[in-house]
């Protein structure tokens, strides 16, 4: 971090976002990191209440307890005594932030939340094994979908039969509210759970993810109530080789935008181009999006450690939709998918 702050020119940094708090000292119990250049560690501030698990987890800081009422003037005294002319932040609350712009005259306080996000969209070794984790307890999810998925099953059990089994399998908890979308719900992309019960003919799409160690996975997968007609099959086949497609174009060096392109191109060639209604994709780790993304506007270039999602669709209003994402990883010679779960129309079939 200090090495990113010095390139940015800012002689202190605060940081308030609990998975960048995670991210930098290990801990779960949040609280504010400040650090500044002329100190050897940053200083992370926890309350009373929180003080033992920091105490029991934090690494490479110093902490210190601060109550409400005093929480400005516990970090305007360490930026006082160290002078910096910028101070930069990943996040404020309004309230805070006016109030240190008030206090700190002389000072530019400016938002600088790339400086986290550029080294979060890099993966180590230890996050690549703690989502790669993610990912397999998220198939085991998957897995207790297709064995216990049934006609007349409503979309809530659909979701509870997937997120105790990735419970038992030692998930933290859910990456995100699962989404379970069926029949017509099934052309929302964002469709959520309901108590609709699932009838013959319908496409259910599952979008769920496991969070592991702070680390998370994310999975799509679309299954279908009985055999497929001429139209579903076509759309569910449109949809895979697009999600193919954009792996094979995922890999070090690549143009983020140059992905989506490849798997809008397929989705378009097939007639449904304007039925594709997202970016392709993500970054994942300790949030569900993150750096780098993957969409028609985006400027990033992928680079070796980046943890993407490949989650292409079709959605047709009255029939429903399909979606099938990966989460997958950009190494130096391709693309690794760490979600295994299969996808082909056969294994998708109820």
């Amino acid at each position: 971090m200090r090495k990113a702050q010095s390139r940015e020119g800012v002689g202190g940094y605060i940081i308030t976002s609990s998975s960048n708090v995670l991210y930098y000292t290990d801990s779960t119990g949040g609280g504010i990191l400040l650090s500044v250049l002329s100190e050897e560690e940053p200083l992370l501030l926890t309350s009373k209440m929180n003080l033992e698990m920091i105490n029991a987890e934090a690494k490479d800081c110093k902490i210190q307890i601060y109550e409400r009422k005093n929480l400005l003037e516990t970090l305007l005294n360490p930026l006082r005594k160290a002078e910096p002319k910028t101070i930069g932040f990943d996040t404020l609350h309004l309230e805070l932030y006016l109030d240190l712009k008030e206090k700190l005259e002389g000072f530019e306080l400016k938002p600088k939340p790339e400086i986290v996000s550029k080294m979060r969209s890099v993966k180590d070794e230890e996050e690549i094994s703690k989502i790669r984790h993610a990912c397999e307890i998220a198939d085991v999810g998957m897995e207790a979908v297709r064995s216990s998925l049934r006609e007349a099953m409503r979309e809530y059990e659909v979701a509870a039969e997937l997120e105790y089994a990735m419970r038992k399998k030692g998930a933290e908890g859910i990456a995100f509210e699962t989404i379970v979308g069926s029949g017509p719900r099934s052309a929302y992309p964002h469709a959520g759970c309901t108590d609709r019960q699932i009838k013959r003919g319908d496409f259910i799409v599952v979008d769920a993810g496991a969070t592991y160690r702070g680390y998370r996975s994310d999975i799509t997968r679309t299954f279908l109530a009985g055999h497929p007609s001429a139209e579903q099959k076509r759309i569910y086949e449109t949809v895979l080789k697009a999600n193919e497609g954009a792996l094979e174009e995922i890999r070090r060096g690549a143009k983020a935008r140059g992905v989506d392109a490849r798997a809008r191109k397929i989705i378009t060639d097939a007639g449904y181009g304007e039925l594709f209604v997202h970016s392709l994709g993500h970054g994942v780790g300790l949030e569900i999006h993150e750096s780098p993304s993957l969409s028609s506007e985006s400027k990033d270039t992928l680079r070796v450690g980046n943890v993407v999602t490949d989650e292409p669709g079709i959605y047709i209003a009255g029939l429903g939709g399909v979606r099938i994402e990966d989460t997958v990883l950009v190494t130096k010679e391709r693309a690794e998918r760490l979600t295994k779960f299969g996808r082909s129309l056969e294994e998708a079939i109820i």
